[in-house]
């Protein structure tokens, strides 16, 4: 952030907060979007592939139940960030096999398939 009061000129005495800073400069905070679209990336994929992975992430795994309140589990999260309470955990699980509803599942999270950050070129 302090790169941007820089090119603006704006001093830390003028006490401008981070996000009158980024109003001004025309631009938001990029990086916890790109860090969300990813997570759901990697969930599609993981519930795809069925491997081990998928088992730690849908939590059957068996043993004894812990005492006190529930976790929050990585799903949930997911759940309730990408604004799909209406959804439950089944159809959240369903959806993310079928990769064209798992997009449209997400739009502020998942965009097309041309802007890959993921190239290595």
């Amino acid at each position: 952030m302090w790169f941007i009061r820089r090119i603006l000129k704006v001093s830390w005495k003028d006490k401008k907060t981070n996000d009158e800073v980024l109003d001004m400069a025309n631009t938001g905070r990029s990086l916890y979007s790109t860090i969300r679209r990813r997570q759901m990336k990697l969930t599609g994929h993981i519930y795809r592939a069925r491997g081990i992975e998928h088992l730690a992430m849908t939590g059957n795994i068996n043993g004894k139940k812990s005492r006190g309140r529930q976790r929050t589990t990585y799903v949930y999260s997911l759940n309730t960030w990408a604004n799909l309470e209406q959804h439950t955990r089944s159809q959240f699980m369903r959806s993310s096999c079928e990769r064209q509803i798992w997009k449209t599942m997400t739009p502020g999270t998942a965009p097309d398939d041309d802007d890959d950050d993921d190239s290595y070129t």
